[in-house]
């Protein structure tokens, strides 16, 4: 688990997992590159209390986390663990039963697990080639947590120095654990790779509504970083250009784009820069780029977000309340579009309040279907793009017994 000044999430993480992680003799490693608060210190603590399954390491602090990310395989690579699961310092697992299906997982013996921590089964399924692999594993593996490998024929062996030559670059280091995940995988013959599928209640991604670290260089990561990773792939991917559209549209949309615009951080300089990328990352939303690159901000807004406020207004006018779908960072951007635009909202509305705050930015956080069944609401769905089509389905099922219901996508 790498950490960097993020001491409360430490705590946090070890008061909810080290008694578990222990009965089921897991080992959890936590490293460090704080230099401002009491990682170490805290570590400390629970290491005097017999938590002989907690271990410590210091990073220097320059380290880039994926730089760092390369150092936990490396050092890996010479234990005798069987498996080493990559995790970031914000997820907890709240269920045994997680930990457990995932040990009854390993069991299989693969090389490589691909995780799906946001499912609502559990399930094991082979990945029939590395084609299928990158398709479904390019973007869900550039979050640490995504991935379980096995020390002794994914991590022994590598050639730590070729690898880290290719993807320890400016223009791919973002993603540089992608990178050698499947520059890794190509060198494997008859390597075994599943995807790993638990229940999304058992985890909890604490910061899950908080910016990105890099959000300030987003389009650039976004589109030259991870366009340069994905194409230096190894040539028996024949799937890269269908990889690169993987990525979450969230990222590039005209509504982010906006808020870039307006911040400064995105105009006609960063489009001239970036297009080619962004042509094939979204080439459906080419032109609306190109037009809020060319366009001022408010005329950009206008045209952007007429459709929107359209909708909104015709709820307000029918006496709807207006929700937002979600409760993470999506929802967070989408609330401070809304007020940008001079829409306002009633709240916030997710699947399960488990997990979930009870108010978010002044507004409350409700359980979708009991309050949709019972109030006529505008829903404005902003969620990862990965989970719309699951939640416009949720909404359907729900238009049964409401059907003062309807939803819009916060693209």
């Amino acid at each position: 688990m790498p950490t960097c000044n993020r001491s409360k999430c430490i705590a946090r993480v070890l008061s909810t997992e080290i008694e578990m992680l222990k009965k089921l003799n897991i080992d959890i490693r936590i490293y460090d590159s704080s230099n401002e608060d009491d990682t170490k210190s805290l570590v400390l603590e629970y290491q005097n209390k017999g938590y002989e399954n907690l271990f410590y390491e210091q990073i220097d602090y320059a380290v880039h986390p994926n730089r760092k990310a390369y150092q936990i395989f490396r050092d890996a690579e010479l234990t005798e663990y069987d498996y080493i699961w990559l995790l970031h310092d914000h997820t907890v697992c709240m269920e045994t039963a997680a930990l457990s299906y995932i040990l009854y997982a390993l069991e299989k013996g693969y090389d490589f697990y691909l995780l799906n921590m946001q499912s609502n089964l559990y399930r094991i399924t082979q990945i029939q080639n590395l084609d299928e692999f990158l398709v479904l594993g390019a973007w869900p593996l550039n979050s640490f947590g995504a991935s379980i490998v096995k020390v002794k024929t994914f991590l022994k062996g590598t050639d730590w120095k070729v690898i880290s030559d290719k993807y320890l670059q400016e223009k791919t280091l973002n993603y540089a654990h992608v990178g050698f995940y499947f520059e890794r995988a190509a060198q494997i013959e008859n390597i075994k790779i599943c995807k790993l599928e638990l229940l999304r209640e058992c985890f909890l991604d604490f910061l899950r509504y908080q910016k990105t670290s890099w959000d300030k260089d987003t389009i650039r990561i976004c589109t030259e970083c991870w366009g340069s990773n994905i194409l230096m792939l190894p040539d028996m991917y024949h799937t890269k250009y269908q990889a690169l559209r993987t990525q979450d549209r969230w990222f590039l949309t005209k509504y982010k784009l906006l808020m870039y615009k307006k911040s400064g951080q995105y105009g006609i300089r960063s489009f001239l820069r970036y297009r080619k990328w962004m042509k094939v990352i979204c080439p459906e939303a080419y032109w609306t780029d190109t037009m809020i690159a060319l366009l001022p901000f408010g005329v950009s807004k206008y045209i952007c977000c007429h459709r929107i406020v359209k909708r909104i207004n015709k709820a307000r006018y029918l006496g709807w309340k207006i929700m937002i779908y979600g409760a993470g960072r999506h929802a967070v951007e989408c609330a401070e579009l809304l007020k940008d635009i001079e829409m306002d909202f009633d709240g916030f509305v997710v699947t399960r309040k488990q997990g979930n705050p009870d108010s978010l930015l002044g507004y409350p956080v409700q359980e979708a279907q009991a309050f949709l069944e019972s109030e006529n609401t505008l829903v404005i769905i902003a969620v990862l793009t990965s989970g719309v089509k699951e939640v416009e389905k949720y909404i359907e099922k729900i238009k049964s017994k409401n059907n003062m219901l309807d939803c819009v996508v916060f693209e």
